[in-house]
């Protein structure tokens, strides 16, 4: 049995001098390879860490069938030699890698189920990485920290701790955790070309992405989206040129030649199905340690203002499920921006304020309203101070962030803000300029959301009267203004009217925008609650199973929209006598709102009301009332469309 050291040329000649010397043949490698492949003993040939892509080691393989070769590597790329078969070493599983702690440490008691808690919390830190979880081991071992406050000291000291080497290892790998990928980035350093420097940059880039799910389609959308725009010069100097130096057509080839490079040195990991890049967490976090400050504020930027490029204004099916997609990356980015550098007066301020809109724009339609409204404080403020209290830009975040109060409830804020934006509207811009009948309809929607439905309805009338006027009988915002209407027109009783115009609108936006486009599946949702409201629940019942099935599909199980069609189906359910059905459903809705949106949320109260009204009468069949119960029907929210007001009025604007 032979080991040779495959990390460089000079040791695998080194390996092989042994060979020579132990079995007292001729040093020379094509003496030693002959010498194997002519022997009549079998033998066993082991590379051991062949991770450089830079060398063929099937040049050092003997000819024939004599004996038996084995690699270890962390190049995916070495499987083109295997011809009996190979095996990925994906990740230990969670107990075997707290097996592995408590052994490190020098845990005699491997069953305690108190050190175990601590040491599962600890390797599922470290991801589950051996080589990481023995240099924590031996830190603990040390006394450098006990294991119960280890994830403390990791937080604060990071790169001390996997940098740091165990001084008493069973192993004669001389690497820690982060030399093991300083090495493979120095090797790639080393070999000065294009495709190599492009690794490095993409490899700077991922490290602000989330770990996972790093998709080729977020870099086409932000080339199709800023390449024949000009840009600043504060932008361009945060922009990777190579990404932008062909102009006229999309060639993903340098990012993929980029993407196979860190791949073969196993610094990322490529989905075979998808093609989306994912990272170790542990590389994911020491690519960015080994940035020094200057480095990460340049990165992190280039990093926002690519996922900020990639997002577009437009409405189709497609970008929605796009921005959803864009959600932990966003998330990730900006929590390595502080405020100051996102909002900060000076170089760059109006591309920095509009990356914030459409990062907001991406929390408001994948439901995550406080991360919405936390960003849109700060863009407020940012707009007055910079702008004044009466420019477009500050009464927009001003209608913006009203909406988002909206959505997390506190709808006199809301009320308080729409009133002073419409206020400077009238007076700026006048009666009838489409981001005065804009607020106007925003403001409508809060009095209705307060209870104030005759002012509602009386704004929604001067606001539908005007876009059919102005804009025409089909345009997108006239049927808004219909449907919004008819949602007042029902909250008042008149229920007949609302199903007319419902009607009409959903004959309208199906035949222009589509059977699954979120405004047509808005339309119909909303005709389906009127048709129970009018004791036709069989036709709600048809409507909403096709809403709820687009949306899932579309948006996914947890959005709000599609929750919303979720409570709204359990209600037809419940009409129909269908009682188990609407208690099932309804539980779904539940859990999710109190997950995603706290216990004590308008909608998760909505739902749990309406919960145990299904469960009385799923208790008692004589109570065949839905009405009866205190608590509002789930239909009663289902008019929500104030963030899709809100969305076209950033759409309008920044497209100008």
């Amino acid at each position: 049995m032979f080991w040779v050291d495959g990390s460089s040329e000079q040791s695998i000649e080194q390996g092989f001098s042994k060979i020579a010397k132990s079995c007292q043949i001729e040093d020379d490698l094509l003496s030693i390879r002959t010498w194997l492949s002519n022997i009549s003993q079998q033998w066993l040939l082991i590379f051991d860490n062949a991770d450089d892509p830079s060398i063929d080691i099937s040049h050092y393989f003997p000819v024939g069938s004599r004996g038996v070769i084995i690699i270890t590597t962390r190049n995916p790329e070495c499987k083109v030699h295997q011809t009996v078969g190979s095996y990925e070493f994906a990740g230990m599983e969670v107990e075997e890698a707290v097996d592995l702690l408590l052994k490190a440490i020098g845990t005699d008691d491997l069953s305690s189920q108190a050190s175990r808690l601590m040491a599962r919390n600890i390797v599922t830190t470290l991801g589950n990485l051996s080589l990481a979880i023995i240099q924590a081991g031996a830190a603990i071992r040390q006394k450098l920290c006990r294991l119960e406050d280890y994830c403390g000291t990791y937080r604060r000291r990071r790169q001390e701790l996997l940098s740091r080497a165990p001084t008493q290892a069973r192993s004669d790998y001389k690497y820690t955790v982060y030399t093991t990928w300083e090495v493979s980035v120095n090797m790639i350093e080393g070999m000065s070309n294009e495709v190599a420097s492009h690794a490095l940059e993409l490899l700077r880039l991922f490290s602000f992405f989330h770990f996972d799910g790093i998709s080729e389609e977020i870099f086409r959308q932000a080339w199709e989206n800023t390449t024949r725009q000009p840009c600043s010069d504060w932008t361009a100097s945060y922009q990777v040129d190579w990404f932008h130096k062909d102009v006229s057509r999309w060639d993903p080839y340098h990012i993929r030649e980029a993407i196979a490079l860190l791949s073969s040195f196993s610094l990322i990991q490529v989905d075979g199905l998808t093609n989306n890049v994912s990272i170790h967490p542990l590389v994911h976090v020491w690519a960015r340690d080994r940035l020094g400050i200057a480095e990460q504020e340049k990165w992190s930027f280039t990093t926002a203002l690519l996922l900020a490029a990639s997002i577009s204004w437009r409405q189709k099916t497609s970008d929605y499920g796009f921005r959803r997609s864009l959600i932990s990356h966003i998330t990730t980015c900006i929590s390595f921006l502080t405020p100051e550098a996102l909002f900060v007066i000076g170089n760059g301020e109006e591309e920095r304020l509009e990356s914030a809109r459409k990062f907001i724009r991406v929390f408001v339609e994948t439901g995550q309203w406080q991360k919405a409204v936390q960003l849109e404080e700060k863009v407020l403020e940012a707009t007055q101070r910079t702008l004044g209290d009466e420019h477009p830009d500050t009464l927009l975040s001003m209608g913006n962030l009203a909406a988002s109060y909206s959505d997390l409830g506190r709808r006199q804020e809301a009320v308080q803000l729409e009133e002073k934006v419409l206020e400077a509207r009238k007076r700026t811009l006048g009666d009838e300029h489409p981001d005065t009948l804009l607020s106007m309809s925003n403001l409508a929607a809060s009095y209705s959301g307060l209870g104030r439905r005759q002012e509602a309805v009386q704004l929604r009338e001067k606001v539908l009267e005007a876009t059919q006027r102005t804009l025409g009988d089909e345009h997108p915002d006239t049927l808004l203004s219909m449907g919004n209407l008819a949602a007042s027109y029902s909250d008042l009783g008149r229920r007949q009217e609302a199903v007319q115009l419902e009607e009409k609108v959903l004959e309208a936006t199906q035949r222009t925008l589509g059977d699954e486009h979120p405004h047509t599946l808005l339309s119909m949702g909303n005709l389906a609650a009127s048709y129970s409201d009018l004791g036709r629940p069989q036709e709600a019942v048809q409507l909403e199973e096709k809403v709820l099935e687009a949306r899932k599909r579309t948006l996914g199980d947890e959005h709000p929209d599609t929750l919303l069609s979720m409570g709204n189906l359990a209600a037809s359910y419940s009409d129909l006598g269908q009682r188990q059905e609407a208690v099932q459903l309804e539980e779904k809705v539940l859990k999710a709102r109190k997950r995603t949106l706290g216990d004590e949320h308008p909608h998760t109260l909505l739902s749990m009301g309406n919960l145990e009204f299904y469960l009385t009468n799923l208790a008692d069949p004589q109570n065949h009332d839905l009405f009866s119960s205190p608590q509002q029907p789930e239909h009663q929210i289902k008019r929500k469309t104030r963030s899709r007001w809100n969305l076209r009025s950033l759409a309008r604007r920044m497209c100008r």
